[in-house]
């Protein structure tokens, strides 16, 4: 008969070690396939989903500066025409007033 001596390392035998070994390389091999997966799956999302939402945001934003100038320059356009009402419902009083003087004036 021929004795085969066990040895141990760290209180395990060597076939212990070997299943040790395994499991942990099949744990990193699962969390490698997992980060390719993953990252692959976001690159997805990114691409598919975001973007999209992203150039639509984009156009948005464009749309609301244009929106936003045309509403700067139609104010800019009521004030001038409020300035120029003003300045035609004085010019109407004082002809009024003129009006009004030059008929007393007829009166007397």
């Amino acid at each position: 008969m021929h004795w085969v001596t066990v040895h141990y390392f760290l209180g395990y035998s060597l076939e212990d070690w070997v299943a040790i070994l395994t499991i942990i390389g099949f744990i990193i091999a699962g969390f490698r396939w997992l980060g390719k997966r993953s990252k692959t799956a976001i690159d997805n999302i990114e691409h598919n989903i975001l973007g999209p939402i992203y150039d639509e945001l984009s156009k948005l934003n464009k749309n609301m500066e244009v929106s936003n100038r045309q509403y700067e320059r139609a104010n800019e356009r009521l004030q001038a025409g409020d300035k120029k009402f003003i300045r035609h419902d004085e010019q109407l009083k004082d002809h009024e007033r003129r009006i009004t003087n030059l008929e007393r004036g007829s009166h007397k």
